[in-house]
C-alpha cells in the first residue's frame, strides 16, 4: 500500500469544501477518512451520468442521479429505482458505473466496489476487491473486460475483471501516485489509461500495454492544463485518446494521436464541459458545457465544431450503439434524459425524473434493495416535486411509422428505436492470474510542439425498493510533507465537481447495426 493517500470523493456539496481541504491534508499525512453516515444528502434531483449496454445491445440502461441509480432492462420503457443506501453510498461519492457482458452493473464509488446482475435487487461487494475507497471503473466495448481503479484513499491499485464483472483479480499498483480516472479502450482490452498526481502535485497519464497489468508514466504535460480528466479512447484506435482539462473557468479537449505521449488542443468551452461523447467510429465528437448558451456542438472527423440546433441543458453526454443520448435539466427542459438520431438537433425525451413511480416494489425485503428503498421514497418524492417547471415530458419512442422513423443521420436513412437490440457477445473468458508488477523509473515525456489551435472552438459571448419504476401513463504518510498538504488543500475545488465532468464516450460495440 502506498503511503502517500489522497481521498478525491466523485460527488462533494459544497458547504464540505473547507472540511474536504482539512481531510486531503490529514490523508496526505498518513491519516484515515471514513465515509459520510448513510443519510439522504439532500441535493437537488438532477442525473449526471449515464451508461448502455450490454455490448451493442441498448436494453440494459442506468442512469446515475443524486438520489441513487434508475435503471432499465427494456430500453427504457419501465425503470427501476436503486437508492444509494442500498449499494452504500449515500452521502460519501456518486458512483462511475460500467455495464458487462451479461447486463452485470459494476459501480465503484468511494464506499467501495458492488455488482448486480438479473433483477439488481443485491448489491454485494465482489470477492478479491477491497472493501472501499474506488475512484473509477470502465470497460470494453463488448463488457466482457472490466478495469477498477482503487484509490486515492486506499491502495491506489487497477482491478481486473475478464468475465465481465463476476471475478476480479489485481492488477498494476499505482504506487507514488493519487489516481482519478481509468479508462480501457473499448476495441483493445490490453490498453488502458489512468489520470492521477505524482507527489509532487503535477498531473499525470500513465498507460498499460498489457491489460493493467503493469503501467508507466507517459506525460506530465497537458499544455498548462491542470485537472485532467479522461474524456475517452477512440473505440477503433486505441492509440487516440481525449482529456478534459481546466484553465480557469474554461475546459479545454485535449487528444493524443500517439498513446498520451503528446497532446493537442481541439476544442474548448468557456465554462465547465459537462459533457463528452465518441460515435461508434471514432470520427464524431460532442461536447458540452454547463453553461447553456454554448449549445450542444459537434466535430466530424477533425472538421470544425458547429453547434447542434437542439436546446438542451446538457448534464451528460454518451453515444452509444447509434444514439446520442443526453442527460438534461429537468427542472427546465421538463425530462432528465433524452435521446437523439440525428446527431443533436433533436432531442427525445426518454425518462423525466417526475413521471419515476417508486412507489411499487419489485424486490424482495430481503434483498439490500427491497429491505432498504422504501424508507426512501417519500422524501424523494417531495424533493422530485419541489421543480418548479412545466409539466414533464412523457417519452417518445419511434418506429418507422412515426415521422422521425426514418432519419437521415449524416447521409445514411436507418430505422430508428430505443427498443432492445438482440445479439451479445460469446462466451466470457476465463479470468487467469494476473503477474503484478509497476514499471519504474520511466522518464516522463515532456510535449513540446505546442497548442494546436486551429480546431479550438471560439468562446460564446456573455449572454427497492428496485421499485418497478414506470412512466405515468407508459407505465461519484507523510513523504511529501508540507508540499503535498499544499498540493491537497488546492485540489479542494476540482474534487467537488469530479462527477460532473466523468462521462466517458460509450460503453457499446464499436462496430455493429444501429438500434432496431
Amino acid at each position: 500500500m502506498m503511503d502517500d493517500v489522497l481521498v478525491r470523493t466523485p460527488k462533494q456539496q459544497a458547504p464540505r469544501s473547507a472540511r474536504l481541504g482539512v481531510a486531503l491534508g490529514m490523508l496526505m499525512a498518513g491519516l484515515t477518512l471514513r465515509p459520510a453516515a448513510a443519510d439522504a444528502n439532500g441535493r437537488f434531483p438532477t442525473a449526471g451520468y449515464f451508461v448502455a449496454g450490454p455490448g451493442s445491445r441498448n436494453d440494459v440502461f442506468a442512469l446515475r442521479t443524486t438520489f441513487g441509480l434508475i435503471v432499465s432492462r427494456d430500453g427504457g420503457r419501465a425503470w427501476s429505482w436503486v437508492c444509494e443506501a442500498a449499494y452504500g453510498a449515500v452521502g460519501a461519492s456518486d458512483p462511475t458505473v460500467s455495464i458487462g457482458a451479461d447486463g452485470t452493473l459494476v459501480l465503484a464509488s468511494f464506499t467501495g466496489l458492488t455488482t448486480s446482475r438479473d433483477d439488481y435487487c443485491s448489491w454485494p461487494t465482489p470477492s478479491g476487491v477491497p472493501a472501499r475507497d474506488f475512484a473509477d471503473v470502465s470497460n470494453t466495448a463488448d463488457g466482457r473486460y472490466v478495469v477498477a481503479l482503487a484509490g486515492p484513499g486506499g491502495e491506489n491499485r487497477l482491478y481486473l475483471s475478464a468475465d465481465g464483472g463476476r471475478a476480479w483479480e489485481p492488477g498494476a499498483l499505482l504506487a507514488g501516485y493519487a489516481t482519478e480516472t481509468v479508462d480501457v479502450a473499448p476495441g483493445d482490452p490490453m490498453r488502458v489509461y489512468v489520470t492521477g498526481y505524482a507527489s509532487t502535485g503535477d498531473p499525470v497519464l500513465l498507460r498499460s500495454d498489457d491489460g493493467g497489468r503493469t503501467m508507466r508514466e507517459t506525460t506530465r504535460d497537458f499544455l498548462g492544463g491542470q485537472n485532467i480528466f479522461l474524456a475517452g479512447v477512440d473505440p477503433t484506435r486505441p492509440e487516440v485518446l481525449y482529456l478534459r482539462a481546466a484553465r480557469g473557468l474554461a475546459t479545454t479537449l485535449l487528444r493524443s494521436d500517439d498513446g498520451g505521449m503528446t497532446h493537442r488542443v481541439v476544442g474548448q468551452t468557456a465554462s465547465e464541459m459537462l459533457g463528452f461523447a465518441l460515435s461508434d467510429d471514432g470520427a464524431t465528437v460532442w461536447i458540452a458545457s454547463a453553461n447553456r448558451a454554448e449549445g450542444l456542438q459537434r466535430s466530424e472527423r477533425g472538421g470544425p465544431w458547429v453547434r447542434m440546433a437542439a436546446d438542451v441543458g446538457v448534464k451528460c453526454l454518451r453515444y452509444h450503439a447509434g444514439t446520442l443520448f443526453v442527460c438534461a435539466d429537468e427542472s427546465r427542459d421538463g425530462f432528465a434524459l433524452g435521446y437523439s438520431h440525428d446527431g443533436g438537433d433533436h432531442v427525445d425525451p426518454l425518462l423525466s425524473l417526475r413521471l419515476v413511480d417508486g412507489a411499487t416494489t419489485a424486490c424482495g425485503p430481503a434483498t439490500s434493495v427491497g429491505g432498504t428503498c422504501p424508507a426512501f421514497w417519500s422524501s424523494e418524492t417531495i424533493l422530485l416535486r419541489s421543480i418548479d417547471a412545466s409539466a414533464p415530458s412523457m417519452p417518445v419512442f419511434h418506429d418507422a411509422s412515426t415521422d422521425h422513423g426514418v432519419i437521415t443521420d449524416r447521409g445514411g436513412p436507418r430505422d430508428v428505436s430505443v427498443s432492445p437490440v438482440d445479439g451479445m457477445a460469446g462466451a466470457l473468458d476465463a479470468g487467469r492470474p494476473i503477474d503484478v508488477t509497476r514499471a519504474s523509473d520511466i522518464p516522463r515525456v515532456i510535449d513540446a510542439g505546442g497548442i494546436a489551435d486551429a480546431a479550438v472552438a471560439p468562446m460564446p459571448q456573455a449572454g427497492g425498493c428496485s421499485c418497478h419504476v414506470a412512466t405515468r401513463g407508459a407505465q461519484d504518510r507523510d513523504r511529501g510533507g508540507p508540499a503535498l498538504l499544499a498540493a491537497g488543500l488546492a485540489l479542494v475545488g476540482r474534487l467537488k465537481r469530479r462527477s460532473r465532468l466523468r462521462s466517458r464516450p460509450l460503453t457499446g460495440s464499436p462496430k455493429g447495426p444501429p438500434p432496431r
